[in-house]
């Protein structure tokens, strides 16, 4: 879709070239969702494209993905055999109701950022414990839990001008064994409930989202723990209703996914 309203198209390569930051700016990725429909409160478009953020690779403890990262390479890229949760980051590239040419375009940054309750990536970055560096255009930098990224449906604790820089996984985490579920009223629609369990040597954590607004994680010492408590604890989250598919329904598929998964 043209967006006719944009003033100013700004493509810098190194990002101490941005300097300030309007209202009506935005970051542009890959763009598959901001040309997807009008965006008429924006002025200017900032594309980060040719940062070279696209990047996966290995530093220290931590399997490092850049906000760039076209999610085709999540797919294609050459994943040690020891790494068995990465299984579960193709399931999620994977259940995204997008086509080739979209998945081809579309960035990790953006489908993170972009916050939508049915998001595919969140649910399982916060299984696996991954933090997302922070910048912002006056070269400060800092760190948050993935958990505690999202607030809401279409809502992130990114302040005017922040970027998500890039993905940390702890490298012991994508030996988990991890368990991706997902169910939607058909195939390529949008999820109405998404459940990630991941089974560590000291606990099992189970991330429920596109039932609720945002995903959350809950934590259990053993299986056992967690099937005699879960159900309760459903019961206590507020689960969206909409013409989709109301409350109940809603928690009632959490719970068949959450017994799927185990």
């Amino acid at each position: 879709m043209d967006l006719p309203n944009i003033q100013n198209y700004l493509c810098p390569d190194n990002f101490e070239n941005i300097t300030n930051w309007g209202n009506d700016w935005s970051w542009l990725a890959g763009g598959t969702w901001l040309f997807s429909e009008p965006q008429p409160q924006l002025k200017v478009l900032v594309d980060i494209q040719h940062l070279g953020w696209s990047e996966i690779e290995v530093q220290g403890d931590y399997l490092i993905i850049g906000a760039a990262c076209p999610l085709i390479k999540l797919i294609e890229y050459p994943w040690l055999a020891e790494w068995t949760a990465v299984k579960s980051l193709k399931s999620a590239v994977s259940a995204l109701a997008a086509s080739l040419k979209v998945i081809n375009v579309a960035t990790v940054g953006g489908n993170i950022c972009l916050a939508l309750s049915v998001g595919t990536l969140a649910p399982l970055m916060v299984a696996l414990g991954a933090s997302y560096e922070i910048w912002n255009i006056n070269k400060e930098r800092r760190q948050v839990a993935a958990k505690d990224f999202q607030i809401g449906s279409r809502q992130t604790i990114l302040q005017p001008g922040e970027i998500l820089r890039r993905v940390l996984i702890p490298l012991p985490n994508l030996t988990w064994q991890v368990n991706y579920q997902r169910l939607s009223i058909a195939a390529n629609d949008p999820a109405l409930a998404i459940v990630v369990t991941a089974k560590t040597h000291q606990q099992i954590r189970c991330v429920i989202a596109a039932s609720v607004v945002a995903p959350r994680l809950l934590e259990f010492e053993s299986i056992e723990v967690l099937k005699k408590q879960y159900l309760s604890l459903l019961e206590k989250e507020n689960f969206i209703e909409d013409a989709r598919a109301s409350a109940s329904y809603r928690q009632e598929m959490t719970a068949v996914l959450i017994n799927r998964s185990l």
